[in-house]
């Protein structure tokens, strides 16, 4: 499209207000302003809209045939900015959200009845997922990850914290005994996950930060 919105709604500011002093006055504009936008817009329609005198403004037939159709433009622009005004004040439609089971049943769930019914024209579409996935080919809208935030082009923004703590079971413990050192843990099974990697580190002494990284004897996704 050659022409400007802003084009457009100066042209119909000088026909509803009756003149271009008028027109400036309502768009916050200055008269030689409002006046080279209706230039431009003649110069690439390759048209006359209005004839102008020293007291008054006529429209040509071709500016008749072009009102028609920039007025229904802008109605349909003004339209779409009110339902999008309109959609933030009452969201409606579907929405997608991805993360870890545990973060699912334990976080999530207890808040989607208090969401239904403050937004209950929203369609509330929740999976799960343990991995990295295409969030624009799943068409997801919201993923919620645990851990280091990758590079990448997506928003993000951090949700809280959580603690990472090395736990045994008191049977395990029972029969093996309690490693007394860091050290110690190398004669032990050790429960881990396999991806991502940065959930195998643990609080423990070991590199330059302060986390160990560990090898897991059994490694699960969740």
């Amino acid at each position: 499209m050659k022409t400007t919105l802003d084009e457009m709604q100066a042209f119909l500011a000088v026909i509803d207000s009756g003149s271009i002093s008028a027109a400036a006055e309502q768009l916050g504009q200055t008269p030689s302003g409002v006046s080279r936008a209706l230039g431009r817009l003649e110069d690439k329609l390759g048209t006359t809209l209005l004839t102008r005198t020293t007291r008054r403004l006529h429209l040509t037939a071709e500016g008749e045939a072009y009102l028609r159709h920039a007025r229904a433009i802008i109605d349909a622009v003004e339209s779409a900015e009110e339902q999008m005004a309109a959609r933030r004040e009452r969201p409606a439609g579907r929405l997608r959200v991805d993360a870890a089971m545990p973060f699912v049943l334990h976080v999530i769930a207890p808040l989607v009845a208090g969401y239904r019914a403050r937004y209950p024209d929203v369609q509330l579409e929740l999976n799960s997922s343990e991995r990295y996935i295409d969030l624009l080919e799943r068409r997801t809208d919201l993923a919620i990850r645990i851990g280091p935030l990758a590079d990448s082009t997506l928003h993000a923004r951090p949700l809280g914290r959580c603690r990472l703590q090395v736990l045994a079971s008191p049977a395990y413990l029972a029969t093996h005994g309690q490693p007394a050192s860091v050290v110690a843990l190398g004669q032990h099974t050790l429960l881990g996950f396999n991806e991502p990697e940065s959930l195998n580190r643990w609080p423990l002494p070991g590199d330059a930060e302060g986390q160990l990284l560990v090898r897991p004897d059994i490694a699960v996704s969740s």
